[in-house]
């Protein structure tokens, strides 16, 4: 059995029951300081670091009782950000102990600013403890440095998920209760940028019972936005056009797609915000009054991704429409405004095909004449 020093995000319990996979009330903890230690945020991350500070005490909880298979566990976590193994002895109520602690991060990470737990707790907790299950998945099979390099998309997938968990309404479909779905395994099969999971699960019937045991699996990008910019002046939208290697991958015989603007929700962001930025990167517009369309599963048997549309009110004068996007993210986008009835005919011949936007002219064709002012 083992001792650990443990700060800043591992004092999250939730989080620290999700990476050792145990129930918290199993822990044995304690509350411990470091003396002549600080616990600082990692400069321009979300994870902190402990560095040597005279007079200094960091605050962290003191771990008894860890297994092999705790500590295996905890490594494995803990190495993705390059954190090693070190010994110190911590003050308790009890007297001073010895344990280990994870320090040394990775050479080119430098101290910001101080560790505030109650403001980390209160904005990221439940998100970065969601993210953990997705990070331990990959134990121990996946080397632990491609967690790190995955960590944004396993937080914006993360945030999705509690985005979910929201009471949906159930007037027609049947609602889902508890036993409703059992799941008997999970594998991640693939896991770079996005991921494919495989669900070993039963349900319930509609004829009241059990269903075999299956295996079913579903593409997780995390939540994504769309805005369609409509100038109620001009009776105009924006489009843009861009390459698109699900096209390709089908082997369509177009691979430019004519879409609204679109981008995966970051973590810790609103889908409101999402469309603004979105708009300022790929079209250099700054939006006027958003309206909600829809929130939807483009394609529940397959994807796990839910999209929030929207239209935005926008100024499309002689400045709006050509070349667009972000180059540090090999954006390559062309603006085009059309007026309105333009829009719809490039339904009818199959130009826009693209879902979400379809849906954002179909929405803003019942709703534009409330829309529409005089020049």
């Amino acid at each position: 059995m083992e001792r650990m020093f443990l700060y800043g995000t591992l004092c999250h319990l939730p989080l620290l029951a999700r990476v050792l996979n145990r129930p918290a009330r199993t822990l044995d903890t304690l509350p411990a300081r470091l003396p002549d230690h600080a616990v600082r945020l990692a400069d321009g991350e979300g994870f902190p670091l402990i560095l040597p500070q005279p007079g200094a005490e960091a605050e962290g909880l003191l771990v008894s009782g860890l297994t092999a298979e705790d500590r295996a566990r905890l490594d494995y976590y803990e190495g993705g950000y390059g954190f090693g193994h070190d010994d110190v002895t911590v003050e308790t109520a009890a007297g001073p102990v010895a344990a280990g602690i994870y320090a040394r991060a990775r050479s080119g990470i430098g101290a910001g600013a101080a560790w505030d737990p109650d403001a980390w707790r209160a904005r990221w907790g439940d998100l970065v403890t969601e993210a953990a299950g997705e990070v331990m998945l990959g134990y121990p099979d996946r080397p632990p440095e491609v967690n790190a390099r995955r960590d944004r998309m396993m937080l914006a997938r993360a945030a999705s998920t509690l985005r979910a968990r929201a009471p949906g309404p159930a007037s027609l479909r049947k609602p889902t209760r508890p036993g409703d779905f059992v799941e008997t395994g999970r594998a991640q099969p693939y896991a770079n940028f996005f991921a494919v999971e495989e669900y070993t699960f039963r349900h319930t019937r509609f004829d009241g019972r059990m269903s075999d045991q299956m295996v079913r699996a579903a593409f997780l990008t995390g939540d994504a936005a769309t805005v369609l910019p409509y100038d109620p002046v001009r009776d105009a939208v924006l489009l843009i056009e861009q390459l698109r290697v699900g096209p390709y991958a089908r082997g369509d015989s177009q691979v430019w797609s004519v879409e609204a603007i679109a981008g995966l929700i970051d973590p810790g962001e609103s889908p409101e915000e999402t469309v603004r930025r979105e708009a300022v990167e790929e079209a250099g517009l700054t939006l006027g009054a958003l309206h909600r369309c829809y929130g939807y599963y483009p394609s529940p048997g397959a994807k796990a991704e839910y999209i929030y549309s929207f239209v935005g009110e926008a100024d499309l004068g002689a400045e709006a429409g050509g070349l667009g996007g972000l180059a540090a993210e090999g954006e390559d986008i062309r603006g085009h405004v059309v007026a309105f009835d333009r829009a719809m005919e490039l339904i009818g011949t199959g130009e826009i095909g693209n879902a979400p936007l379809i849906l954002s002219l179909l929405w803003l064709a019942r709703h534009r004449e409330t829309s529409q002012r005089p020049a």
